[in-house]
């Protein structure tokens, strides 16, 4: 428990260090604002698929360069533990050179970083598809009219109140049945590819290798590592899902007014980044153990 109490740490004051890091989330974020108002806008078939054929490559381009960043982070940190980076401008000189490290990701990884996201996303459905198949077969059916559930979803919260006080006992029961099911198979899944993208980034890149089996040799290595350090893999992702919780709980507050809005908008940047942070920690340090 000590031990994964230092990784917690030792991710914050990287991450408070490098605010650097945070940048790219939200530049990104910003420019994802415009592309997707733009996708949004077409009417014609082709046109839309070009322009989430672009979307989604972008996505796929900021998470090689800003994974990059992180994993660099990681690295920088163990210089100024060996005392080889010293003085506090040496240390923040060496902070913004991170920023560096971006397109060199993206043009490093972009091909290894599109597989993987994609082989990624199929699996995800797939678990998803069978697991409800599965539930079909095992769990009680809530029976509920889904076109009211789509109408009342999409309309005032009064609404939505009014219908879930239409349902039955037997029907609520089985609603949460079902959402603890489809709960735990996602965790599972979160779990077991928990270190998929520090994975992908452990590999020294060969030119003669297939870069198609990118996502392949990525998710061995990240499954070897989970069934290596399987507690404390479960103890950080036990961490991760409480501050997830605690930040969810306060996004009620967040969302009163503007300016705690905002607030609550840095903090969930500052999360992602942190997050993201620990995870390459743990996986670059106890991968050595």
């Amino acid at each position: 428990m000590n031990s994964q109490y230092n990784y917690i740490q030792k991710a914050f004051e990287i991450t408070k260090d490098n605010l650097i890091l945070v940048q790219p989330p939200v530049i990104f974020m910003i420019i994802l604002s415009f592309t997707l108002a733009g996708l949004l806008q077409q009417a014609h078939k082709a046109v839309y698929m070009i322009f989430l054929v672009a979307n989604i490559l972008l996505c796929t381009a900021f998470f090689a360069g800003w994974f990059n960043m992180i994993k660099k982070s990681i690295s920088l940190n163990k210089k100024i533990e060996d005392g080889i980076i010293k003085t506090q401008e040496e240390k923040a000189s060496a902070s913004l050179d991170l920023g560096k490290e971006f397109f060199p990701g993206v043009g490093d990884y972009f091909l290894q970083m599109t597989l993987t996201i994609a082989a990624f996303a199929g699996v995800y459905i797939l678990v998803v598809f069978f697991s409800y198949k599965a539930g079909l077969q095992i769990l009680p059916h809530p029976h509920i009219d889904m076109n009211k559930l789509y109408a009342a979803a999409n309309s005032t919260p009064a609404e939505m109140q009014k219908f879930v006080y239409g349902l039955s006992f037997d029907q609520l029961k089985a609603i949460n049945i079902w959402m603890l099911f489809m709960g735990l198979v996602v965790t599972i899944f979160t779990f077991a590819t928990m270190f998929l993208f520090p994975a992908l980034y452990d590999e020294k890149k060969d030119p003669k290798e297939l870069f198609l089996l990118a996502p392949i040799k990525a998710f061995n290595r990240n499954i070897i590592f989970i069934f290596k350090h399987f507690i404390g893999s479960l103890g950080i992702l036990i961490f991760l899902f409480f501050l997830n919780t605690v930040l969810s709980v306060l996004s009620v507050i967040f969302n009163l007014n503007i300016i705690l809005a905002i607030v609550g908008l840095i903090i969930s940047f500052y999360f992602m980044t942190y997050a993201m942070i620990l995870v390459f920690l743990y996986y670059d340090t106890a991968k050595l153990k």
